[in-house]
């Protein structure tokens, strides 16, 4: 089966598959019986997750608005119980935005996922380790990402809806030294804002899930595609892992349990994120960093690789780019010091198309940017395991000049 044919399945006959849910589960069982049918030994490990992308976002804004009517409703004791809610809730959702424990996720609604990979030996001694990874949940079509003028505004409603909680913070600080009457008119102003972001994050919560087309049964389409190359040939001094995660959408849990769980095995591995490959009108990219609360950066020696591949071959039309304002699986990657390189498919005006909408269906993926993704993946894993092979021939003439010298 080729690329297309996993994207057509996952798109359109299994169909949207939010986090944690039964269709998320049958995406992954199907991915588990493609790496099966290759003769490979796939596994699937169960995890815990989050159901929602949007509710910590929405319990905060409700904990600002909360310590908003403490403050408003009295003095000083009132200022102190809003000033230390709010904070709790700011520290919070920081952490949250940085994939990290925190109060939120301790009391919203979880639910069970999976991860299902497989391990293709190198032929020879494996001298690196590669993991081809790719998230099989799709997301939630809300209104903020609608269009392309609302993902926009978005964009700007976050870091003023921030400022105006950390406003609201000074303003709680400034009550208890200074508990005056008119500093709760300085306090409604932020407030409103409070409440126009929890209606936001709230209504996501109320939309279908997207059919997920290019957002990501495209790369999940291109990792089985490989998988199956790579098992009719593995490469010579490299092991691969395919890895195919669940609830990446909701806060990459599937990344981090995969890689809590193998990180001793995985060591120093490549950890190569394929998500989005599909865009209408688009062409491949690869990050040199994605920022969302933190950034995340790539390896440069694997972005010297892709860099080299993709002026050897200006066909494919790979290009580098700086993300921002949203997270993959690499970001996980990069938290745990992984070699990180992550892959998507941008349009001309830096856009993905259709991205959480309810337009990301087949129709709407691009064959030939996912063929070039692949073909880009492909020159890049042979790359590698040629520079594994000249590692493994530099050690070995080292070897035979110290014995020659006497060296013990």
């Amino acid at each position: 089966m080729n690329a297309m044919d996993h994207v057509r399945h996952l798109a359109e006959k299994i169909g949207p598959s939010g986090s944690t849910t039964v269709e998320e589960k049958e995406a992954a069982v199907y991915a588990h019986k493609q790496l099966a049918s290759l003769g490979l030994h796939p596994v699937m490990e169960t995890f815990r997750s989050a159901r929602s992308a949007w509710l910590p976002a929405a319990l905060f804004w409700s904990i600002v608005l909360g310590s908003g009517f403490l403050f408003l409703g009295g003095g000083r004791i009132g200022a102190i119980a809003a000033l230390t809610l709010a904070v709790t809730g700011l520290g919070s959702i920081l952490l949250e935005l940085s994939f990290r424990p925190n109060l939120l996720r301790w009391v919203l609604p979880k639910g069970q996922s999976q991860n299902v990979w497989a391990r293709i030996d190198a032929k020879a001694e494996a001298r690196d380790r590669v993991v081809l990874v790719a998230h099989l949940d799709t997301h939630r079509t809300p209104l903020v990402f609608s269009s392309d003028r609302w993902v926009r505004i978005f964009e700007k409603l976050v870091p003023i809806g921030m400022a105006f909680a950390v406003l609201l913070i000074a303003t709680f600080a400034l009550g208890i030294v200074l508990p005056m009457p008119w500093l709760r008119y300085v306090a409604i102003g932020p407030l409103l804002v409070a409440l126009g972001m929890l209606i936001l994050m709230l209504q996501a919560d109320f939309t279908p899930y997207a059919p997920g087309a290019n957002d990501n049964a495209s790369g999940v389409g291109v990792v089985l595609s490989l998988a199956e190359q790579l098992a009719m040939e593995p490469l010579d001094y490299t092991a691969v892992w395919i890895v195919l995660t669940g609830c990446e959408e909701v806060g990459c849990y599937g990344a981090e349990d995969f890689i809590r769980r193998h990180k001793t095995d995985l060591g120093h591995a490549a950890w190569i994120s394929v998500d989005t490959v599909g865009s209408n009108s688009g062409v491949p990219v690869y990050l040199s960093q994605e920022t969302f609360l933190s950034t995340a950066k790539s390896d440069l020696e694997l972005l010297e690789l892709v860099r080299d591949i993709s002026a050897r071959r200006p066909e494919l039309g790979a290009h580098e780019i700086s993300m921002k304002g949203t997270y993959t699986d690499g970001a996980i990657g990069a938290k745990h010091g992984l070699r990180v390189l992550t892959f998507e498919s941008h349009r001309a005006d830096g856009t993905l198309s259709d991205w959480h909408r309810p337009t990301d269906t087949i129709e709407n993926a691009s064959v030939e940017c996912v063929q070039a993704t692949e073909a880009l993946l492909n020159e890049l894993l042979k790359q590698l395991d040629a520079n594994a092979s000249s590692a493994t021939e530099a050690g070995s003439a080292s070897s035979a000049t110290e014995a020659e010298l006497g060296v013990v």
